[in-house]
Parts: C-alpha cells; structure tokens; sequence
C-alpha cells in the first residue's frame, strides 16, 4: 500500500465512512489540478481548501490537566473517549480522531505544494495576488506541519530532538508518490528548520488581499503564529521579535472584551451558541484567524449533556483553573465567569468558546455534519507567549508588565505584577500532588522542561509558573493545554472524581518524558508504512468501558439542538 493513498485519499472522499475501507486502483495516480490554476483567483480559491476541515483541539483537551474523569458508570462517554483520556492509541474513529487529523493536515499540505507549483508556472509571484498566494501557501504548509508535529513527535528540545522521529515534510505535489521516502520520518530537528524556513520566506509575501482576513493567514495571524513557533522552537529572542511586530506599543487595547461576552444572556443551549459565535466574532480585534471543522467539540465541550464523563469539573475549575483563589485575587475578581452544571450526570465548568454548528447536507432528511469554529490565534494568547519569550531572556519586568496587562483585561484586580511578588506569592503555593495519595490539587505544578530553567523557587520559575497558569485559562477548552504539558514536561492524574464531586483516586498518571505525550501514528498510517510511536502499557486500574455501555444523545438538525433528555435548559 502506497503512502500516498492514505495521505491523499481524504480530498477523494470527503467526509466518507468508508475513508479507510480500502486501497482501490484509482487511488495509485493521484489527480493533478495544475492545469486548471491558470490564474491567481484560481489559486487563491484553491488555497480556501487547504485549510483543514478536521481538528485535535477535543482529543487535547480530553488527554490534558483540564479534564476529570466521571467513571465508567457515566452513560455520557464511550470506548474512543476513554482511550482518550487515559492516552491509549484511538481505535474507534470518528471525526474527532488522530487518523482524521493526519490526513486533512496533509490533505491541505498537498495542496499548498499545488498552489505554490501552480504559481510557478504562472511565471511565479509576479504580482499581488500571486505573492499573497505564495506567502499564504508557505505558511499553510508550515502550519499544517506544526501541528502535525506536535501532534505526533516528541516536542522539540535542543537535546534529543536530532534522534527523535519526526514526520515527512512535504515540499512537493510528487512527494506524495514517494512511498519510500515518506516512510523515513527523518527527526524532529529537520521538521522544525524546514518549519522555519517556511516562514520567513511566506511572511515577507502576505499583502492581506483577501475578501475576508480573519479566515486566512493574514499578516497578524502569521506574526501570532511565528511567535508560538519560535517559542516552541526554543527561540525565544525570534518569538519575542515577531509578537513585538504584532502587539505595537499598546496591546490593551486590542484585548478581548469580557465584559460583553459577560452581558450576554446564557440561559438555555441555543444562547450558549450565541455567545461562541461572537467570542469568534470575525469584528473582535483580538481574533486573529478563525476556522471551521467538522467536530464534536462544538458539543462536547459545551452545555450539553454530551461525552460529560471527561470534564473541567466544578471541583477542578475552583481549585486549579479560572474559579481558582490566585495571584489576582478570588473567584470575585472574575470577570467572563464559567456556566456551571451539576445535575445529573453532567458536572462541568464552561466558557462558551466553540459554537455547536450544523451543516445541512441533505435537506429533505435534516442530516448533515456537526462542526464548530475556533480561534487557532488572538492578540491575548501572544501576549502570554511574548511574556514567555521575556521571562526566557531574563526580561522578567517586561515580562511582568505583559502578564499584568493580561490579568488586569481577564479580572477585575488592581494588582500589579513584579518579579518579587510573583516569586513571592508562588513561593507560597504548595505544588500540586505532593501528599502520599497525590491527590491534594494546586495550579502550581512540578515543570520539568527539557530546556534549563532556574530551580524550584526561583525567580525565573516563579514567572513560568505565573505564566503557565494564566495562559491555561486563556486557552481552556482549546486543547492548548496540553501542549504545554509536553513542552513543560507536566506530570499529570487521571482523577477518578465520586459522587460528592471531588476527586476519589487516581487511576493513571502520566509521568515526566512518558512516551504517551506524543499521540501514536494511527494504524492504517502504520500499516501504510510510517514507523509508528513508543508505547506503554495500559495502567491496570484504567479500564476502559465497553462500547456497548453508551449511547449518544439523539439530536435533531433541524433545531439544532439535542431532543430531550440531551436538551438542558440553565
């Protein structure tokens, strides 16, 4: 089986459910478009599809620290969240899954590489259009890779990243015939310089000649996501250069307005959607590149009696995330407060981040496909990042200057942030986990990165620790979390929680350099060739429910919203 079958076969049948059934021999030439890309709409149109139509944000969220689990018992899960969750290989499929997410991201890989070959034999970028068409394709296939990458490798680190397994980097239409090489996953270090090198030579050619920006990578959301590159990149001074090129000489002003997404009505699912869809409000400032995708998360990570067994449960949200008592003050100071639910089996803290959409493909029947949208980059999120890149370069009164502005946006507090108070206050934070049962929670938890920091009680430490915390609630419900668990080297529990609402044991955890940090190769990808991830085995207390245990809510897509009992009226 060639490598590109699998790669590629997704732009054949889109949204089939027998994407994976088989091999077919129309699938061993690959269909070239080039001769129809005979002008610079053309190519820029082709550019609309090369944004993938999948996403890891619920799988990620699932498998970070911002998730309970509420027992095998609980009807509102199955056998795929569970492999989730306890960071197993996912069997089960489904749109929400990493088999789903290699072949989309290399789907609009492919066609980055056409619409980059197409430029070329219209003489290259020799005008506006094109060279906008060029930047964008650079930076998609950079994009498609970084995630990619992070998805399915070991984070980058300065030590090991020479020897530790990449994923083929596609630079042409043809390397999706190359079966051979794309089985050589070469190393992580070759990924990131070839990442890299993608962006500075797509940056320079964005021009933002597009009819809508905010849908594209438009040159803010390219500065975003250099900054969040570099800094994963370890690069900290090129991190802080392209989110000083973003952020200007005030980024207050260009925050998110809580406060208005605080006024908005929440007492019923439909107006939960309302407040999603303005938070990715292509007129908010902040957002800076807004996209679609078949998902779950919509619903899932939402006010919805649906997968609640994995959660950011009341206890978790008050006493590590946005509910917390922390360096700003308490749950008072809250300005964009959390939907709280604690009935039946649902028991979950929400922010309404991704709207529950539905595209209707058949009218007559009302069926269609779930999907949701996500900001992938905003003003807030860089500003943590250039907070980062600051506390890395020893830059810590700059550092505490950004993170204040953030705080002070995020809360109602009046505190201002020094490198003596945070290291003072955190300093005075027990960290998280460190009773004999591991059970005692904190937001300070135990990092132990790859890259050198100061030691425990230190300064530097402090202000990461100070960091870490406020871009977790930046980003909850995102899946960014875990990102940072694996940059950070978190150790984290899989907390069975009882039925007062706290946390009865642990059944898992994942330690520090687990080889369950990185997402394993799916299998057909394996079976087509692609060496697949180290393994662990499965914790003996983690078991996983049988599939036959669950069964989903019946929704109607008509209304758009779960047929009773799934419906919840707040």
């Amino acid at each position: 089986m060639k490598i590109k079958n699998i790669i590629y076969k997704s732009s054949l049948v889109l949204a089939s459910a027998a994407m994976l059934a088989s091999c077919s021999d129309q699938l061993d030439t690959l269909p070239d478009n080039r001769t129809t890309l005979d002008t610079p709409k053309k190519v820029a149109g082709l550019l609309v599809t090369a944004y993938p139509d999948r996403t890891p944000t619920l799988f990620n969220e699932w498998m970070s620290d911002n998730t309970d689990y509420m027992g095998p018992r609980n009807s509102l899960g199955d056998r795929g969240g569970d492999q989730y969750f306890f960071w197993q290989e996912h069997t089960e499929g489904g749109n929400d899954s990493p088999e789903q997410v290699w072949m989309f991201y290399y789907e609009g890989i492919y066609k980055a590489n056409e619409a980059l070959a197409a430029i070329e034999e219209l003489g290259g970028a020799n005008n506006e259009s094109l060279r906008n068409s060029k930047g964008e394709a650079l930076l998609l296939r950079a994009y498609n890779h970084f995630i990619l990458a992070n998805e399915f490798c070991r984070p980058y680190n300065g030590k090991t990243s020479t020897t530790d397994a990449g994923i083929y980097y596609a630079t042409d239409i043809a390397d999706f015939s190359a079966g051979a090489q794309q089985g050589e996953r070469g190393n992580v270090a070759d990924v990131y310089a070839k990442i890299a090198a993608d962006i500075e030579a797509g940056i320079p050619l964005i021009n933002d000649t597009y009819e809508v920006q905010k849908y594209h990578f438009n040159k803010k959301a390219a500065y975003a996501f250099a900054t969040r590159f570099y800094l994963y990149y370890e690069k900290w001074a090129k991190a802080k250069e392209y989110a000083d090129r973003l952020l200007g000489s005030n980024p207050a002003a260009s925050l998110r307005d809580y406060k208005a997404l605080q006024a908005m009505p929440l007492s019923n699912s439909d107006q939960a959607v309302k407040i999603a869809e303005a938070y990715c409000n292509v007129a908010a400032e902040c957002n800076l590149l807004i996209q679609t995708s078949v998902s779950n998360a919509g619903m899932a990570l939402a006010p919805w009696n649906y997968y609640k067994r994995y959660a950011l449960t009341n206890y978790l949200s008050q006493t590590e995330v946005v509910e917390s008592n922390n360096i700003w003050g308490t749950e008072s100071n809250l300005i964009w407060k959390p939907f709280t639910i604690n009935q039946g089996e649902s028991n979950c803290a929400m922010t309404m981040k991704l709207p529950r959409e539905v595209e209707i493909v058949n009218v007559t029947t009302g069926s269609g496909y779930l999907r949701t949208l996500n900001v992938d980059f905003t003003i807030d999120e860089a500003l943590l990042n250039r907070a980062e890149a600051e506390i890395m370069l020893g830059q810590n009164d700059a550092a505490c200057a950004d993170m204040t502005i953030w705080m002070q946006n995020y809360f109602n507090t009046s505190v201002t942030l020094t490198p003596a108070s945070v290291t003072a206050y955190f300093n005075s934070v027990p960290y998280a986990y460190d009773d004999a049962e591991k059970l005692v929670p904190s937001f300070k938890k135990h990092i132990s990165p790859r890259f050198t920091i100061g030691a425990e009680g230190s300064e530097q430490e402090s202000l990461l620790q100070c960091m870490l915390n406020f871009r977790r609630i930046e980003t909850v419900h995102q899946g960014m979390r875990w990102f940072d668990i694996r940059r950070y080297n978190i150790e984290i529990p899989r907390r069975l929680i009882g039925a007062n609402g706290k946390p009865l044991k642990n059944l898992d955890w994942l330690v520090k350099d687990d080889p369950r940090q990185t997402v394993q190769i799916p299998q057909s990808i394996r079976e087509a060739g692609v060496a697949g991830n180290p393994t662990k085995a499965l914790s003996s207390s983690a078991k996983l429910v049988d599939i036959s245990q669950y069964r989903k809510p019946e929704l109607s897509l008509v209304n758009q919203r779960p047929l009773s009992p799934g419906v919840i009226t707040f």
